[in-house]
Parts: C-alpha cells; structure tokens; sequence
C-alpha cells in the first residue's frame, strides 16, 4: 500500500521517546509498505538528517517554529483550541496535505499524534489511521493535580479542558485509533471513542538491548540510575521528587548510595539541584547508555505525571536492568509488581524499595530475568505491531 506519514517533527535522530516510538513505526512500514513522510521542520536540517531523508526516500518538510508564549496563548484562545495545536497549526501544511491526499496517490494516511490531526482532510476516500502517543488529556489532568503554584494550577486546569475537548473531537474523524496500552485505550474510550475502532501500537524498547550479554549483580555499584530526556515536564516533576524526597531517605539507610542523572535538555534548575545535593552525579546527555546500565544496580522512574508507557523504562527492562517505580511509571506495561519491577507509591516506600534492590542479590536477579522475558514476550514488533498489519491488510481486501 501507499501510506502518507505525517508527523510533527523530523524523527532522526531519535532521542526522544516519541521520535523513538515514530521511528520504529516508520522503520516497520517501511518494510511493508510505500511510504512517505510529511513533518515539520523547526529549523535548518543538518547534514544528517538531510543524509537520513534521502536515505528513506520521499520526505517533505514545512518550515516551523511557534514557541509557548503569551501571544500564541491569546490566538489559541481567539481559535478555541489548545495552545500546542495554535503552535503547529500552519496553512502551509494544510495545503501540502490536503494536495497529496486529494490526489489520488494514496491509499492510507496515518497521522503520527494528535498535533497533526488537523490536517486530515474531510474528504480523503482511504484508511484515516491515528496513533496517539499518550491520551493528552490524562497528561495534562495530571500536571494539574501536581501543580503547587495556585496560579499556573488555574491556568494548566483550563488548558486541560481545552486539550480534553479537542482531542474528543479529533477521535471521531479517523477509522482507526492506536493507543499504547490498554489503560490509555480505556482513557479514550471515556472520551466518547468507539471501541471497537481502537487498537493497540505499544512502546517498544530498543531491540538490541535484549541481545546484549546478561547483567551480573556483583559487577554494579551501589548506584541508581536515571536515563531520560530532561526537558519534558513529567520527568522533570519525578526527578525534582526523588532528589528531594526520596534520594535523602535512602542516603539515610544506605551512605554509600549515588545517584546518576543522564539526558539531554535539562533545565539549569535541575543541575543546580544535583550539584548540590550530595553523592548526585549529573552526566547531561550521553551518547551510549551501556557503560550506565552495566554500573547500576537499579533504574528508577519516580514520575506521578505524564501518561502512556515509559520507553526509558522499557529499556532498562529489556537490558536486565532491575526498575522501581511509581505506580504511573509502570502503567501501560502489564508487568506484575514483585516479579517484572519493584512499585512505589510514596517516598517512603520508592526509598524502601530501593534499599531493598540495593541489597538483595537473589531478589535483583528475579527481576533482571523477568523483565527481559517480559519484553520478550509482548514487546517485540513482530507480535506488538501485528494490529498495525492487521488494518492495512483487511482495508487492502476491501479495496
């Protein structure tokens, strides 16, 4: 089949987790099907990407750069739609979309995320497919319940309903949805979503990690590791947590404990709350994570915001790469706390657990064992993506 791919933003390279999850999809088409890609490009390309653009084939870009401020705030307003969509909406992309859709040349069009649903046009005649990569709306209700400042918490509870509104309307236009997990199926069909038009597309961990050689209890530090990207706002309300309320518990029970922090995109409060907050290494972005994985005993996600899965975490499991986490940190995940992971609800208890990890070699190889079967067993593409193959296929039989 011809399928038209658009994206917001150029997925090479690959470092996030949602250039990650659009990039495996993208590589997955690709080996199945025709594929072009449409996204924006929110600055001059690199040598690289121009590299990787031709390498893949027809990709199209369209200039774009809106940041968060008060006047794009005020015009979502005047348009009644969120600020993020007031952010990526262009009349440009409009024009190019609905030119190649209209056309002819296509047989389905799968829109990579909610900010680019805008640009489907009403009467495209193929297979409309969405995938979202979290349900939108839980991340922002979440934001808004951890918000302290009474203000932005005001302001983050309107936006909230905003983005609650749009993307129920945007579910509707499109014959099939792909959530990430069942619990942000279920968050969708409390939108109004027909259920039987959803389907599952999950995060998948890098592949490579599960061919590695095993990882050996004796051969880690009494270190807990962090690997993520810095500038998205739920990882940064999990890291400010940990470093403040839990890290401080576990130096308590255990001072020989450090704490490492990697990724890219840190703000500058949060390297000035590491360097001073004792045994807290921040690295900032590194260009391979083994030497990490094969030091720590542990990863930790203490986030209670965001939403979907957590890719970060779904590495670490598939590199034996015990995890304490949250409860949202786990979720979407299916894995069984005790026997996949370690889950926390508060302080106390995340700092319990990791002690606990710190110290119990039998308990630790558990884990790293059967978090990599867990991988294994629902995470690789070639069982994870099948609905993906399965929609396709029966909308070529109808064809």
């Amino acid at each position: 089949m011809r399928v038209l791919f658009l994206t917001p933003e150029l997925p090479h390279p690959a470092d996030s987790g949602g250039t990650i999850k659009t990039s495996t999809i993208l590589t997955y088409l690709g080996q199945r099907h025709e594929v072009h890609i449409i996204c924006f490009r929110r600055g001059p390309l690199s040598q690289e990407q121009g590299r990787w653009c031709a390498s893949v084939g027809q990709v199209e870009t369209v200039p774009l750069n809106r940041g968060r401020t008060l006047l794009n705030l005020v015009r979502s307003y005047l348009r009644g739609i969120p600020l993020s969509i007031e952010r990526n909406r262009s009349d440009r992309m409009a024009e190019l979309v609905s030119r190649r859709l209209l056309g002819g040349e296509y047989d389905a069009v799968f829109v990579d995320g909610w900010l680019m649903a805008a640009y489907l046009p009403p009467a495209f005649p193929g297979l409309a497919l969405l995938h979202e990569h979290n349900a939108e709306y839980v991340m922002w209700r979440r934001q808004a319940q951890q918000e302290r400042n009474p203000l932005l918490r005001s302001v983050i509870r309107l936006e909230y309903g905003r983005v609650r509104r749009y993307e129920a309307s945007i579910l509707p236009r499109f014959d099939i949805v792909f959530a990430v997990s069942e619990i942000d199926r279920q968050a969708l069909i409390e939108l109004g979503a027909e259920p039987e038009r959803l389907r599952l597309l999950p995060n998948l961990p890098e592949r490579a990690l599960l061919e590695r050689p095993a990882l050996s209890f004796g051969a880690t530090e009494p270190l807990i590791l962090y690997f993520g990207t810095l500038g998205w706002q739920p990882n940064l309300v999990g890291l400010e947590h940990f470093l403040c309320s839990v890290f401080p518990l576990v130096r308590q029970r255990m001072p020989q404990a450090r704490f490492v922090v990697a990724g890219k995109g840190a703000p500058t409060w949060l390297r000035r709350l590491a360097s001073r907050t004792p045994r807290v290494q921040f690295l900032g972005a590194v260009a391979d994570a083994e030497p990490l994985y094969r030091r720590a005993r542990l990863f930790v996600e203490a986030s209670p915001a965001g939403g979907g899965t957590r890719l970060k975490v779904l590495n670490a499991l598939a590199r034996g790469l015990p995890v304490v986490a949250s409860p949202e940190g786990a979720e979407g995940l299916d894995a069984v706390p005790g026997e996949h992971l370690l889950v926390a609800a508060d302080a106390e208890s995340m700092a319990e657990a990791v002690c606990r990890l710190m110290e119990d070699d039998g308990l630790w190889r558990i884990l790293s064992e059967n978090g990599r079967a867990l991988v294994r067993s629902r995470f690789l593409a070639e069982a994870a993506y099948r609905p993906l193959d399965e929609v396709l296929s029966s909308a070529r039989a109808t064809a």
